[in-house]
């Protein structure tokens, strides 16, 4: 059953233009480190470049820990053309994905949970500073500079978000380069907003 705080959070969610947006209980969340291992082989071009990223963000094991903390998430998709996805555009869909992620986070605090932490799909760093040498979290020890907007990885944290999906209901489809937009002509990223009754440490 969804209570008053969760229906405002899905009506915020809806507000900022989600395709869909669903709360489940955490233990749906299903992570597995070979998941967060594909991040270094066969390898995606951001892992080791952001502080919300593989080898720097938090292990499967501890994520897995922290969602004891979490008894409740919303998850929430955008639907995306396949071309989209298969093309310099998905960066501006992900970005998206983070800032809507963390603007529900915040919604969520403001609804009365303790604890909230969002997570959105694809690196931070190639999101958020593909112009800059080096994330500043990690080359200077400093500040993150998007720390409203920026969120740990979904899949560098090992969540298997296909299942999620097919939990959720959501029809999902693998898309590669080698996916044919006339036969799978949508796909989705998506984001987690876990929701806490205390505050825990961070992802």
């Amino acid at each position: 059953m969804v209570d008053q705080h969760e229906q405002q959070l899905l009506q915020h969610a809806t507000g900022l233009g989600v395709s869909d947006a669903s709360l489940i209980d955490s233990v749906h969340i299903q992570v597995e480190d070979d998941l967060a291992k594909i991040c270094k082989d066969p390898g995606c071009p951001g892992y080791g470049q952001g502080a919300n990223c593989p080898p720097h963000v938090m292990s499967p094991e501890a994520f897995r820990q922290l969602l004891h903390n979490f008894p409740r998430a919303l998850v929430f998709k955008f639907d995306v053309p396949t071309e989209v996805l298969l093309g310099d555009g998905r960066f501006e869909v992900s970005r998206i994905v983070h800032e809507t992620a963390a603007n529900l986070e915040r919604q969520a605090l403001a609804c009365g949970y303790a604890a909230a932490h969002g997570l959105a799909a694809g690196s931070c760093k190639r999101i958020f500073c593909a112009g800059e040498t080096n994330c500043r979290v990690l080359a200077e020890d400093g500040d993150c500079r998007h720390p409203d907007a920026a969120r740990p990885s979904i899949s560098g944290l090992g969540v298997n978000f296909f299942e999620l999906s097919r939990t959720v209901g959501w029809p999902i489809h693998k898309i590669t380069r080698e996916s044919d937009p006339a036969e799978v002509p949508m796909g989705l990223m998506a984001g987690i907003v876990l929701l806490g009754l205390a505050a825990p440490g961070t992802p």
